[in-house]
């Protein structure tokens, strides 16, 4: 049992004491979850912050979600009837939409969005970051509400809530760091209400400290994974049945975006030198979508399947059909993005106790040795890449060593664990 003292942290309202793990009755912690929109969208930011929220709530916590509804958000709503579901998040999370009245409400709708961006360059700071932002509600609302801490996913609440003497967490993944919005955050730093920076890897975390905040407010703490979603499913059998995919055939999933820097083209060249296997491609928007499928045409890759966008509920039946788990990078110039940031999506592949093959660069190399719970490819090596899903195929001992011990690893990385460490790095 982990016990966080409110005067340990030093700016807790309320001179209580909390206990964590959530095993007596003691008063629960008041704990807003704050992002700057996006809820719901398809985002992996978007589910990344549900997913802390459902944590701290699994903890025993009082979690209310605050968000900025502007047109994308209203739209994305009026599609998607149960956003508990869509999330597979718990129910008893408050979700409370502050909306955007000024014109930034359109501000991620074409061509509409022209008017926000020529407003951005000319407004004043004061007109625009105060009088027309509805973050700066959220943090009155988390001070007026005595919101005991606050877990942010975007930056100007955490100008307001120090301010305002909110104790604030920031989470970011930014390389960005002389953004004009990341140099506040620095400055904000320095405040004894502004009690951690949470980032994803040691390499962020030198570029944050580097550029000025300080580093006993750095805490490194990769992506999660909610356990319990694969936990209690169907056999692979029955779930084929289910999912429509054939019984008898060796079946090789990825999941995620379609993008280009994703890897999509190494696997559908991948498929092309491993026939007898199907490659099923969940997620990613329309439009991508529908480019894979022109391109596998064109160059007659035939053992390939694209299901598109799926609820993040369901990935972990199509993870739990598969017989490998794929997700290759390519190195181009632009690097930066893949070598510092772990994919939540590698998280997931672990806990579904599949063999996984990807790429052997530094973010997936510091999470999964080569051998013991996965196999990795060299970079751009494509040949390769099918020699090791031909591996996995075939040699059944190999993948389950592979996939036992990837699962055994993937028990750190539970959702849970992660708001622990981020609650006792508060109390420190």
């Amino acid at each position: 049992m982990v016990i966080l003292s409110a005067t340990a942290c030093g700016s807790f309202r309320k001179q209580q004491t909390y206990i964590v793990y959530g095993r007596t009755n003691i008063r629960r912690m008041k704990i807003a979850v704050v992002s700057s929109g996006h809820i719901p969208s398809r985002w992996a930011h978007s589910i990344t912050t549900m997913k802390m929220a459902d944590a701290f709530y699994q903890l025993g916590h009082k979690v209310e979600v605050l968000t900025v509804e502007r047109f994308l958000e209203w739209k994305n709503k009026l599609k998607i009837n149960d956003i508990y579901s869509f999330y597979g998040i718990s129910r008893g999370i408050k979700v409370n939409y502050f909306r955007d009245n000024a014109l930034f409400y359109f501000k991620e709708v074409r061509p509409l969005n022209i008017i926000p961006k020529v407003l951005e360059r000319l407004l004043n700071e004061r007109i625009k970051y105060y009088y027309n932002d509805p973050e700066a509600r959220i943090s009155r609302y988390c001070r007026e509400s005595g919101v005991d801490l606050c877990y942010c996913r975007t930056y100007r609440t955490v100008f307001y809530n120090v301010s305002n003497k909110v104790p604030t967490v920031v989470e970011t993944i930014t390389t960005h760091v002389r953004n004009r919005d990341f140099q506040k955050i620095i400055e904000a730093s320095r405040s004894r209400y502004f009690k951690c920076l949470l980032t994803i890897s040691e390499g962020l975390k030198e570029k944050y400290v580097g550029a000025g905040v300080p580093e006993n407010k750095v805490l490194v703490v990769e992506p999660g994974v909610r356990l319990e979603d694969f936990q209690n499913l169907p056999p692979k059998i029955k779930i084929r049945k289910m999912l429509g995919i054939p019984k008898g055939k060796k079946v090789v999933v990825y999941s995620g975006s379609l993008f280009p820097n994703k890897g999509i083209e190494d696997i559908l060249l991948t498929a092309k030198r491993v026939p007898k296997a199907l490659f099923i491609l969940v997620g990613g928007n329309d439009v991508w979508r529908r480019k894979w499928e022109e391109y596998a045409r064109r160059h007659k890759i035939g053992n390939v399947r694209f299901i598109g966008f799926v609820e993040n509920r369901y990935v972990p039946l199509y993870l739990k059909a598969s017989d490998a788990l794929i997700m290759p990078y390519r190195i181009t110039t632009k690097q930066e993005e893949i070598l510092l940031k772990p994919p939540l999506k590698l998280f997931e592949y672990m806990a579904a106790e599949r063999p996984i093959v990807s790429t052997n660069i530094p973010t997936i190399a510091r999470i999964i040795t080569h051998g013991v719970e996965g196999l990795l490819a060299e970079p751009n090596n494509i040949n390769q890449l099918a020699e090791f899903v031909n591996k996995v195929l075939e040699d059944e001992g190999l993948a389950r060593r592979l996939a036992s011990n990837a699962y055994r690893k993937s028990l750190r990385y539970d959702w849970k664990e992660r708001v622990r460490r981020v609650l006792n790095f508060c109390g420190a």
